[in-house]
């Protein structure tokens, strides 16, 4: 229990609050995530590599919220001066998971966004440095998770104050998180402009590349969280950590939530072509719909002209035009038909 005196605003309980928001963000993450998957199963019958890390990366927050229900449960939310001891333990134990959770959460959503980018045609210049990339987070993750599971010996004492042994300083847990923070928050920045030098040469509407630009740099917001959060981190640490670190959690949770969002988006503009193709096809009914065939008739003096058949709704006509005069043209000449493709 906390040794010093009760909070002024009593045994405020933000739990239950904390379990709506998780399930609300969370689902929506798994919606977003569901989305590109279908469009690639239905739509363009492919699944690539960016897929399968970001469906990882949404298995990961998945089992995030889970911690997070627990963790509600051993009093997260809660002041911790109302606590008893064996929640406070069990609460803190959840905790060091979920930490493990989020550097690889947030590492396979950077990967999956490497893999999207990979597969824009560019030069080997700009492709080495996105293979580079996803090779240095896997990597330090690996390094930095590495090192978060090993701060105390035997583990437990990690989370147990009742257990000897020997753990880092407070300082050294710090500069773990503070390292994943700066990496996460260089990755964040660098991914979210490298769409503008993929995308400079390639050929492609404006409008188009500045919309994918857009969408791509949503990646901002998520190095802006991550700024946030890990100026937040050691606010409520060692006074408050169930109460007072809410607010960080929120921070960390929105930086998860929006980098799934930042993988996801641009693979979903597949689908959106598909819905509008669809949108026109329906819209286009009961209108002038010109056919995929059309009569070629050689006049008598070798002026070419053709006859194309139209239909309005359910009343069709046909017409022969000469093609250097624009005027009507013969109808009683020997036809040659062809198929061309109108769509």
């Amino acid at each position: 229990m906390d040794s010093i005196g009760p909070p002024l605003q009593g045994d405020v309980n933000k739990g239950p609050t904390l379990v709506v928001t998780t399930c609300i963000i969370d689902g929506l993450a798994a919606i977003i995530v569901a989305l590109p998957w279908s469009v690639r199963i239905w739509i363009t019958k492919k699944v690539w590599w960016d897929d399968w890390t970001i469906l990882f990366a949404i298995l990961g927050d998945i089992i995030g919220a889970g911690l997070v229900f627990v963790e509600v449960h051993y009093g997260f939310g809660r002041p911790q001066y109302y606590l008893q001891e064996w929640q406070l333990t069990e609460f803190r134990k959840y905790v060091y998971g979920e930490w493990i959770q989020t550097f690889a959460t947030l590492m396979w959503t950077k990967i999956s966004i490497c893999l999207f980018l990979l597969r824009i045609p560019v030069t080997k210049a700009l492709i080495r440095p996105l293979q580079g990339t996803v090779v240095f987070l896997a990597v330090s993750n690996g390094i930095l998770t590495i090192l978060w599971i090993a701060q105390c010996r035997p583990v437990a004492a990690a989370w147990n104050n009742n257990i000897v042994g020997s753990c880092f300083s407070r300082g050294q847990q710090e500069r773990i998180i503070i390292a994943q923070a700066i990496i996460s928050i260089t990755s964040d920045f660098l991914l979210a402009s490298y769409p503008v030098l993929l995308l400079w040469n390639v050929q492609m509407k404006l409008k188009t590349k500045i919309a994918l630009c857009c969408l791509m740099g949503v990646g901002v917001f998520t190095g802006a969280c991550c700024i946030v959060r890990t100026v937040l981190n050691f606010e409520a640490v060692p006074r408050d950590l169930t109460h007072g670190g809410v607010t960080n959690w929120l921070w960390r949770s929105f930086e998860v939530q929006i980098g799934i969002v930042a993988a996801c988006i641009p693979a979903m503009r597949p689908g959106y072509r598909w819905a509008v193709d669809v949108k026109n096809r329906y819209s286009s009914k009961g209108h002038t719909e010109l056919t995929d065939e059309v009569q070629l008739r050689p006049l008598d003096r070798g002026t070419p002209a053709y006859t194309a058949s139209a239909r309005i709704g359910r009343e069709g006509f046909d017409s022969t035009i000469n093609l250097e005069t624009g005027e009507p043209a013969s109808s009683h000449q020997i036809i040659e038909t062809v198929r061309v493709d109108l769509t």
